[in-house]
């Protein structure tokens, strides 16, 4: 029987499709929405309610501390950023020209359309098209916003029209931020255009910067725009649009706790998106061997660990004694709520945090 369930499974595997968007351009790996008619930059996250939205640290054994929500949005004026963060302890004290230091944002944009896009190295001069900056909710623990450019690079940008709002949740902190497209004046913001981004949240549980996490890329940011990850700018986010973004939309993370209280347990976590919490309607974390053969699959159940802000998660555990680590491969599959399969997505092999290694 097992065997006869094995073959099965091996040939939906085979056999089963995705459904893809043939609106995204090649490499394409996240998407900015269209932005509502009316925005008001004041910390209410409200208006990115449809934004694509790039979960973070869903994994994280301080969920209160760790787990956060990157929106994305434009229109014809500006490009629009929303970030929501679980956090007990929400502080930035550093200096107006170190907002890494504390909880804030560390932010890649290259709107760049000739040979220099994704160059390997950060321009340094005025309306280059690329920015490396950051953009911060608090000034020590108080409700006031702030912006700077990376020293060293403080010409590349004009900073016309920048604006940053915030406000206080019950759980953490809700950032806005309006970057206008005058201080690209080379780029054209139109439907199907593509920028690259990346999106770094920074983290100081009261104090000073202790850890870091990307969306798109990885430290290597910081050196090279080469690292950001290819943006389009879209009306709306479609469920056939899953496939190619489906790696920042539903991170996925599969470790071994060390304390169980049974044999040991494998446990896989994936992050749902707040708005797409009642499109997917079912996840399975399927494991293979290293020559593609299905070994088994474990259906996620969803759970919310915090109400204000829609946290979803998808978790499933497998016996650790069924496939031993470096001997298989690990996927999620995500359905939608018509049961159609519309993405896959693997574990990410690369240092995305405080330390190299994954």
């Amino acid at each position: 029987m097992t065997s006869l369930l094995s073959k099965i499974l091996a040939s939906w595997a085979l056999c089963g499709s995705i459904a893809l968007a043939d609106t995204l351009k090649p490499g394409v790996r996240g998407m900015a929405t269209r932005a509502p008619e009316t925005m008001t930059i004041d910390g209410d996250l409200s208006e990115f309610a449809s934004a694509f939205c790039t979960p973070v640290e869903y994994h994280h054994a301080n969920l209160e501390e760790r787990a956060a929500q990157f929106f994305y949005m434009w229109d014809e004026e500006a490009f629009y950023a929303g970030l929501r963060t679980l956090d007990t302890k929400p502080f930035n004290g550093a200096a107006d020209d170190r907002l890494w230091e504390g909880d804030g944002v560390e932010w890649y944009f290259d709107t760049r359309q000739d040979e220099h896009f994704r160059s390997q190295a950060w321009p340094k001069e005025p309306h280059a098209g690329a920015v490396h900056c950051y953009w911060v909710g608090l000034t020590d623990a108080e409700i006031k916003p702030r912006f700077c450019l990376r020293p060293g690079y403080l010409d590349v940008m004009e900073k016309a029209g920048v604006e940053v709002g915030s406000r206080r949740t019950s759980n953490g902190l809700e950032v806005e931020f309006k970057l206008p497209w005058a201080n690209f004046p080379n780029f054209e913001a139109k439907e199907g255009a593509v920028i690259a981004l990346d999106s770094e949240l920074c983290y100081s549980d009261g104090a000073e910067r202790l850890f870091r996490s990307f969306v798109f890329g990885s430290p290597l940011s910081v050196q090279q725009p080469a690292n950001l990850a290819k943006v389009q700018l879209v009306q709306a986010l479609e469920p056939a649009d899953w496939s190619a973004c489906a790696a920042v939309m539903f991170p996925l993370r599969v470790d071994t706790a060390w304390g169980q209280p049974t044999k040991p347990q494998v446990t896989g976590v994936i992050a749902i998106p707040p708005g797409q919490v009642e499109a997917v309607q079912r996840v399975v974390f399927r494991l293979t061997d290293l020559h593609g053969h299905v070994i088994a699959e474990f259906p996620a159940a969803t759970e919310v660990f915090a109400e204000e802000g829609n946290f979803v998660r998808a978790v499933a555990q497998w016996p650790a004694d069924l496939a031993a680590p470096g001997q298989h491969q690990v996927m999620a599959v995500v359905f939608d709520d018509s049961w159609t399969e519309r993405a896959r997505i693997a574990p990410r092999l690369v240092s995305v945090n405080w330390e190299t290694g994954y």
